[in-house]
């Protein structure tokens, strides 16, 4: 099946962003005199950040709402540039580029946020489409609203007139991203590099682990 669409994650898969997120995730706990379990650190990564307050921390929703805004009160200040992108991420983008891949990203981070971070570091030239979230919570009158990771793909298949998803790959390094991807029907692909483990991406129902950008770039043209 032709790999036609490619749908990046950002944290763990186009960037090694974890400085810049634990420091903006510790900044929101003090705020409430709670000290981080540093050994789930990695479970911040990824997962919306209301699952980790309320599910790892307890804390209620109004609670979680409160820390989240502590956390962009650093992160968007500081956190979002505690950060780089994974050696070889700039030539593969180019690459594919060059094969007239549409590149994409579809992240939890909200879409400023992502924007900002794909012109720091030069991914916007490469990059057909920027997705992210409009909100930390689902709506509860069913606004059009994205607050999950499958809200994001959904988004991204509409506003592209994806008919054909099959044609369309997520590459994420994390449970979600495979899981969310795999309900549209997408091809998915589990980066080893990141912040998830090899099992927890084929438990999630990757169809490949790649262990650099480079394999990503061999499965996306050759495989």
């Amino acid at each position: 099946m032709e790999k036609r669409y490619i749908l990046f994650d950002l944290d763990g898969t186009l960037t090694a962003s974890y400085e810049g997120i634990i420091n903006a995730f510790v900044y929101s706990l003090s705020k409430f005199g709670i000290e981080p379990k540093a050994d789930r650190f990695n479970e911040v990564i990824g997962p919306p950040l209301r699952h980790t307050y309320m599910d790892v921390y307890g804390m209620s929703r109004e609670e979680s709402e409160e820390a989240i805004r502590f956390f962009r009160e650093y992160y968007n200040e500081k956190g979002l540039f505690e950060n780089k992108p994974y050696d070889g991420i700039i030539d593969m983008l180019h690459t594919l580029y060059a094969h007239d891949k549409k590149l994409m990203i579809a992240t939890a981070k909200q879409d400023n946020i992502a924007e900002r971070i794909a012109d720091h570091f030069g991914f916007s030239p490469y990059l057909c489409f920027i997705a992210g979230t409009t909100s930390d919570f689902a709506s509860e009158d069913g606004g059009n609203v994205r607050a999950s990771k499958e809200d994001v793909i959904r988004y991204i298949l509409s506003s592209n007139d994806i008919k054909d998803p099959e044609k369309a790959v997520m590459i994420g390094d994390r449970a979600y991203d495979i899981s969310s991807a795999k309900k549209f029907g997408l091809q998915t692909v589990g980066v080893l590099y990141g912040y998830g483990t090899g099992e927890e991406l084929l438990s999630a129902g990757a169809d490949y682990l790649a262990k650099d950008p480079r394999d990503i770039e061999r499965y996306i043209i050759e495989g």
